[in-house]
């Protein structure tokens, strides 16, 4: 055994554990191994000695302790160029480890799937960890490999280098093997710290498209949709997203008040004397664009309304309550996602971004829109009605993605352009939206930028547009208001932005 080298094997993910075991044969390189990683290398005809045949000592307590033992750490660490070290090794009279190929137990995806803290517990590697540190500690001359993804850059390694690593090879892996211990260890410190919390950790269906995965951690400091949820198929990474937006918006109004959202931009927007006169009018307003959309209602859904609802395609129902019948209406959807929030509780006063190299934090836009904020440019009294119409269109745009452009005409969106690279096109996309039954009807708009040229107010005075309310802050903001004189359309002036990206 003196003159032979040997790897230790020790995995729980056991892909490509053929290929590795393989390219060491190729090389002469004997194998080692534990319990269950040896049947799995012995199934593929491949000759292994268990750990336990050498150290002549059994695995014990069901597996938990299998490399703990003193002549398999002096074989790993011991320095090959100290003669004291090398006097010592030899007189154990074991083998010469040279490579440690090991992966660790699945501590991570275990706790988000089980709740049971003794399952929990088995799943934390001792040995795992410890043969890993010992390895690259004494990097100079162990390779270190734990993660299956560096198999072939190991196989690589030895072809260039004629069955041996580099030392770069060995100390980048080492560096790997500490990380990967680190990030072990801290996740199981997480857990004790607050088990609650790892525990609630979602794995959502898939994040914005199929191809990407997702999970929902919730931040315990504030209710998530989940805990209001009553009824449905699962929440998807995209429903949260335009549950928010919804929520957002919805929170603007006090009357009772329909949010349709789609792909987090409003849709549909209506306040009314009922709540079902405000669903009625939301989706009339894009009915076509409301077609699998997300409902916010900030009242309770009756059976009247629920029976109207089941009537169209929609992903979710945001509701304050859901009486009795109207769930026993409902229920006949089993896949649509029904949501109580009454329980939510919208505290976020930050907003955090992901982004390259970091993460952006902004205060959240909680600015309340009111007639004070207005300044009003016109010659005539201004009607209560249209006033009323001015803020309600204010307050949609504010949750409309930019560049964007919201038409409004009794408390009801008949038109919106959102995210459009340009001010022109998301005004052309709002004109195009208004119902042909509404073409000759007068309506307000609002604006979340100033118009920087009066091309906008001539589309929107030609399609019967009676005010308009728009922040200033433009170099033509004296031409804006000269024109809007001119052709006679009110005019609201707002220090507020609200661009939304």
């Amino acid at each position: 055994m003196k003159n032979k080298r040997f790897a230790l094997i020790s995995t729980y993910n056991k892909e490509n554990l053929k290929f590795i075991c393989k390219t060491l044969n190729k090389y002469k390189i004997e194998i080692i191994s534990t319990g269950s990683t040896a049947v799995e290398i012995k199934k593929n005809n491949i000759k292994c000695h268990l750990i336990s045949d050498i150290t002549r000592f059994k695995e014990i307590l069901d597996g938990r302790v299998k490399t703990l033992h003193p002549k398999i750490y002096a074989s790993i660490l011991y320095k090959r160029e100290e003669k004291k070290h090398l006097k010592t090794f030899n007189e154990i009279n074991f083998p010469k480890i040279d490579f440690v190929i090991v992966n660790l137990y699945p501590f991570k995806s275990i706790i988000t799937k089980n709740k049971d803290e003794a399952e929990c517990l088995d799943m934390i590697d001792i040995g795992g960890p410890t043969l890993l540190r010992a390895g690259a500690k004494n990097y100079k001359s162990i390779t270190t490999i734990c993660d299956t993804k560096d198999y072939k850059k190991f196989a690589q390694n030895l072809y260039l280098n004629n069955g041996k690593t580099t030392l770069n090879f060995r100390k980048k892996m080492a560096q790997k093997s500490f990380s990967t211990t680190f990030d072990y260890d801290l996740s199981i410190s997480n857990w004790f710290k607050n088990k609650k919390k790892i525990d609630k950790r979602i794995k959502l269906k898939y994040g914005e498209n199929p191809n990407q995965k997702a999970l929902f951690v919730p931040n315990h400091k504030e209710k998530s949709i989940l805990e209001g949820k009553i009824q449905g198929k699962e929440i998807g990474y995209n429903n949260f997203l335009d549950a928010e937006a919804g929520l957002n918006c919805i929170n603007e109004f006090i009357e009772p008040t329909c949010v349709i959202i789609k792909h987090n931009n409003p849709c549909g927007v209506a306040s009314s004397s009922s709540i079902n006169l405000a669903f009625e009018k939301a989706l009339n307003s894009d009915s076509e664009s409301s077609f699998g959309g997300i409902v916010v209602l900030n009242r309770s859904v009756n059976a009247k309304l629920a029976k109207e609802i089941t009537k169209h395609f929609f992903e979710i129902i945001i509701a304050n309550n859901f009486y009795t019948k109207a769930l026993n209406e409902l229920s006949f959807k089993k896949k649509l996602i029904l949501i109580k929030y009454n329980t939510l509780f919208m505290k976020q006063k930050k907003e955090l971004r992901s982004t390259i190299g970091g993460i952006l934090i902004q205060k959240k836009n909680l600015l309340k829109v009111n007639k004070n904020d207005l300044n009003y440019i016109g010659n005539k009294k201004v009607g209560t009605k249209e006033l009323n119409d001015i803020i309600f269109a204010a307050k949609v745009c504010k949750h409309v993605k930019s560049n964007a452009i919201v038409l409004v005409k009794n408390k009801k969106t008949i038109g919106i352009g959102a995210g459009q690279m340009s001010r022109s096109d998301a005004t052309k996309l709002a004109i195009l939206k208004i119902p042909k039954k509404l073409k000759s009807s007068k309506f307000v708009c609002a604006s979340d930028a100033f118009f920087p040229f009066i091309d906008n107010i001539k589309r929107l005075k030609k399609s019967n547009c009676k005010s308009i309310v728009v922040p200033f802050g433009s170099i033509n903001d004296e031409k804006i208001i000269n024109y809007a004189k001119k052709v006679k359309i009110d005019l609201y002036l707002t220090k507020y932005r609200f661009f939304k990206h």
